[in-house]
């Protein structure tokens, strides 16, 4: 056999603890902080404007092509495809 505990010998043995160890144990542990999606959506939206423009920079030092204007629609699609990666 392991020396591993099993999940049901560790939650029997949180169980068995004195409360001031409990407390002190809930203080300690912090439960999974919310991700903010808002936040990394504008950052995402930053981000890919940022990258429109270089690659529209690159293309005129490189090929003299003339740069389109950079529309909303476009910026939201690449961001939306970034996030799902993300999170995906």
């Amino acid at each position: 056999m392991s020396d591993q505990p099993t999940l049901e010998e560790f939650t029997q043995a949180l169980e068995e603890l004195p409360p001031e160890f409990k407390a002190q144990l809930a203080t300690v542990v912090h439960p999974a902080e919310e991700v903010d999606t808002v936040a990394i959506k504008l950052e995402l939206v930053k981000f890919s404007t940022e990258l429109r423009k270089h690659n529209q920079g690159v293309d005129w030092e490189t090929n003299k092509i003339k740069p389109k204007r950079i529309s909303v629609e476009d910026v939201i699609e690449d961001s939306q495809k970034l996030f799902d990666f993300l999170i995906e």
